[in-house]
């Protein structure tokens, strides 16, 4: 029966159609409003001699809530992680470093940091971009 919903559902709702785009992309596989019209026409297409029990239908909602505050969750440590990122690198500042690149060891003061505007961190050593995430030893300036 859910199957036949869903087929009704592809049929008149034209975002269905969008929904392997996402899964592709990374994204949700059914946003919440298609998991909820979803829900409305399972209850409306209901056989009227077995309707749904209360207890399932509390369960199903509360899934709902629950994906949606994950989603939440995931998207707000998402945004966390990327400016622990931001704040790692500029803690290299003043710093010398040793950068592993291409099999090559450069090591120098790290003069700058840059985040350009595609959200890319970078660090300056010696006038050059190196990615952080090249970098193999970090270590206090020399004062001698």
């Amino acid at each position: 029966m859910i199957d036949a919903i869903a087929a009704t559902q592809s049929s008149q709702n034209p975002r269905t159609e969008n929904l392997a785009g996402q899964s592709e992309k990374g994204g949700s596989y059914m946003q919440m409003e298609d998991f909820l019209q979803l829900l409305t026409s399972q209850i409306s297409n209901q056989d009227p001699l077995e309707p749904m029990k209360d207890t399932e239908f509390i369960s199903q909602m509360a899934n709902i809530a629950s994906l949606e505050q994950m989603q939440q969750f995931t998207q707000g440590f998402e945004s966390f992680a990327d400016s622990q990122k931001d704040m790692v690198a500029q803690a290299y500042l003043g710093r010398m470093v040793s950068i592993s690149e291409e099999g090559a060891e450069v090591s120098g003061l790290v003069e700058s940091v840059e985040k350009s505007e595609d959200g890319t961190i970078s660090v300056i050593v010696s006038g050059k971009n190196y990615d952080p995430q090249s970098i193999t030893r970090v270590s206090l300036p020399n004062n001698g």
